[in-house]
């Protein structure tokens, strides 16, 4: 991981830990927050959880209403399919909407096994949501595999592709806001 982008999961950690408690559009301040991983500590085998993040860069034309985003997944790392870990999509207890989700909402995804990709999607009926965790996706690491959270943040240097739109109530239209989000991703055990 470069310095920026350190620089930038230390601020963006710092903003969400202020957001919680006074009943503010952001975060939802959980009761037990979940450990980090290290970015350079070695992932044990096991279950980890990739959070997804968005981060209003500019004054957003209406609330969010969906994200997709698409994101690289490491060798020794699995998603649990209805496929069984192949190609197809991915099992909606394994892709749930983020703590900043606060009304009825879907999260779903599908699984390219041959690009190691997936490609996870969130849509909610909130309509104060305009930052914050989104989604989250479960993935396995496998016995015998010496990968860092580094090594998926690295993977995904030009993280990911991604795309967020908002309905802008008094049109009733759909308005893309690609470009005034930031979405980023962390590891967590």
């Amino acid at each position: 991981m470069n310095i920026r982008s350190l620089l930038l999961v230390c601020v963006v950690v710092t903003f969400l830990s202020a957001c919680g408690g006074g009943g503010g559009d952001l975060i939802q301040t959980p009761a037990a927050p979940s450990p980090v991983a290290p970015v350079d500590q070695t992932l044990a085998p096991g279950t980890y959880k990739l959070t997804f993040t968005a981060i209003s860069s500019a004054r957003l034309m209406a609330p969010i209403s969906g994200i997709e985003v698409a994101v690289k997944l490491p060798v020794g790392l699995s998603v649990n399919t209805v496929t069984g870990g192949g190609t197809g999509q991915i099992v909606s207890t394994s892709v749930t909407p983020g703590s900043a989700i606060q009304a009825t909402s879907l999260a779903f995804g599908n699984y390219s096994a041959s690009t190691r990709t997936a490609y996870l999607s969130m849509a909610t009926t909130q309509d104060s949501y305009r930052g914050g965790q989104f989604l989250n996706l479960l993935f396995t690491v496998a016995s015998g595999t010496a990968l860092t959270a580094n090594d998926i943040y690295n993977l995904n240097v030009t993280y990911p592709k991604y795309k967020v739109v908002g309905l802008n109530a008094l049109t009733h239209s759909t308005v893309t806001m690609t470009g005034s989000v930031t979405t980023t991703l962390g590891v967590v055990q």
